[in-house]
């Protein structure tokens, strides 16, 4: 097991019980006790746990964000295919809004067929990959470089988005669901993902099937704002597809 994946479950178990031992991380984890608290030292230095005497806890339960690095890892598969339909919605000449999220990222890979792409980003990693492609040019916003996730947020990177007219844009959240709609564990992330909302033409909602019925901190935006959702699933973005803009102005029949 790589490091990456190790940390990551060290998380996803504590986000379930909220405290664990070493002892009982080693025995799930099949991993040495030594292992086990050097990742703890560097959870803790990342401001997502607390060691204890013999063990963690988390911390600020939903309002702890997993590091972009990690993120990255979580779900390739799902996310490889949400960014093929994803591309869909795509064509030469378009000026397109993209997020600093993990997800948005898999797009990327996928952007060599297109020719005179404008795309404007707060992720910092995001406008380094777009950086290797001669059909695209590339904006990234000014502002404060928020921990863990390589995005720049706060008043500057909302300022500068809204200098714009989008096509399109693309993001994701941390959770979803019907009734709250797209949330994030940054209100300073959910600020600038309100601002691509605001000047995009098209506004598409990318949500992997696991952050389905997970509510965060702050609240991004109802499922009403987004003109098309796009999930890993066909049953479940047929499902959330009927909260969204396109839906509610289609009359009835």
């Amino acid at each position: 097991m790589f490091a990456y994946e190790r940390k990551q479950q060290i998380l996803d178990i504590l986000k379930i019980k909220k405290a664990i031992s070493v002892d009982e991380l080693c025995k799930t984890l099949y991993t040495s006790g030594a292992t086990i608290r050097r990742d703890l030292q560097v959870l803790e230095k990342d401001n997502l746990i607390k060691r204890t005497h013999g063990g963690a806890v988390l911390l600020e339960g939903n309002s702890t964000e997993t590091p972009l690095v990690l993120r990255e890892s979580e779900n390739s598969g799902q996310k490889q295919l949400i960014s093929e339909l994803a591309i869909e919605h795509i064509a030469d000449g378009m000026t397109i809004f993209l997020d600093s999220s993990s997800t948005v990222s898999y797009i990327i890979r996928r952007l060599t067929p297109f020719q005179g792409l404008k795309i404007i980003t707060n992720g910092i990693k995001t406008a380094s990959l777009l950086s290797d492609y001669k059909n695209i040019k590339t904006y990234c916003t000014g502002g404060v470089i928020r921990d863990n996730s390589r995005s720049l947020v706060g008043h500057n990177a909302e300022q500068f988005i809204a200098q714009f007219n989008a096509d399109v844009c693309f993001m994701s959240c941390r959770g979803m669901s019907a009734e709250i709609g797209a949330t994030d564990p940054s209100d300073e992330e959910a600020f600038v993902k309100k601002e691509y909302i605001r000047n995009s033409r098209k506004r598409i909602l990318l949500c992997d099937t696991t952050k389905i019925n997970v509510n965060y901190f702050s609240k991004v935006a109802p499922l009403s704002e987004f003109d098309q959702i796009i999930t890993n699933d066909p049953e479940t973005t047929l499902k959330f597809s009927i909260f969204t803009r396109h839906a509610a102005a289609t009359p009835d029949g």
